[in-house]
């Protein structure tokens, strides 16, 4: 009799600990790839620097009218910007996924140094190639 109730016992135990271990787990969602993040959106640069100084129209007219300016990446590797009109283009990630070059291979090529970029923000060094200055820009999604 004590035999049984000891592998009585012990089974229920064992069952116990099992369900026990059976909770609700967290399940890690994979982060979404840079490609992803970047492509989800259309883009407008809501803030730019220069030396770490943020530029006013009263800086630089030319600063309102980047301000308006919209970027959509697209999955293909192409690129449609707004500024005046529409402009079409070609993107790629260099260095990792650390940079994004635009039109690569052209007098019009630019790379913009990611320093952040999340499901609603991106963060970039960008290389001006007319005059090879450097600006910081943060764009954000167009609602």
């Amino acid at each position: 009799m004590m035999k049984k109730f000891t592998v009585y016992y012990l089974l229920i135990l064992t069952l116990v600990f099992n369900l026990a271990s059976c909770g609700d787990k967290e399940v890690d969602a994979a982060e979404p790839s840079k490609t992803a993040l970047l492509t989800a959106k259309t883009w407008k640069i809501s803030k730019v620097s220069s030396n770490g100084v943020e530029m006013s129209e009263d800086d630089d007219p030319l600063v309102t009218l980047i301000m308006l300016s919209t970027f959509k990446f697209n999955t293909d590797k192409t690129y449609t910007t707004t500024l005046l009109e529409s402009e079409t283009g070609t993107w790629e990630f260099a260095s990792n996924e650390t940079i994004i070059v635009l039109d690569s291979g052209t007098d019009d090529e630019s790379q913009w140094t990611i320093t952040e970029l999340k499901e609603n923000s991106l963060k970039a060094t960008v290389n001006d190639p007319t005059d090879n200055s450097k600006y910081q820009v943060e764009l954000v999604p167009v609602p």
